[in-house]
């Protein structure tokens, strides 16, 4: 077998590896689901119940700076809308770049695992 042939195979090879790993390739849900699976379960169900208060209070504070009667109380209102906001804001970014770090965590083992069964291969 030539030089030709064996860089041949082993493109098609790695093609072949590159097909399986996109056609398993989860969306977004599947991504959020495994999330929850993660060493960081805990803080995530903790979030996401942080989120879930800060939208009751995002909903409340809209409603009072809509009904106040005198502008102090609308800054006032207005201020603790804001307020509630970055927080959950901040909360959500936080899920988003946990889940980003635990995919790429999953891809830099599955590259881990095709380098060591290169290595085996060649060996």
């Amino acid at each position: 077998m030539n030089i030709d042939q064996k860089i041949k195979n082993e493109l098609s090879d790695q093609a072949a590896e590159i097909d399986t790993i996109l056609a398993e390739e989860k969306g977004l849900f599947d991504f959020i689901v495994g999330s929850y699976r993660g060493s960081l379960k805990g803080w995530f169900v903790a979030v996401n119940f942080v989120i879930l208060l800060v939208s009751g209070v995002l909903f409340w504070t809209g409603y009072e700076f809509f009904s106040a009667r005198t502008v102090d109380q609308q800054v006032f209102w207005g201020v603790c809308f804001i307020a509630a906001l970055v927080v959950q804001v901040a909360g959500k970014q936080w899920i988003w770049a946990e889940m980003s770090r635990s995919s790429l965590m999953r891809e830099i083992k599955r590259v881990e695992l095709t380098l060591n069964r290169h290595l085996d291969k060649l060996s």
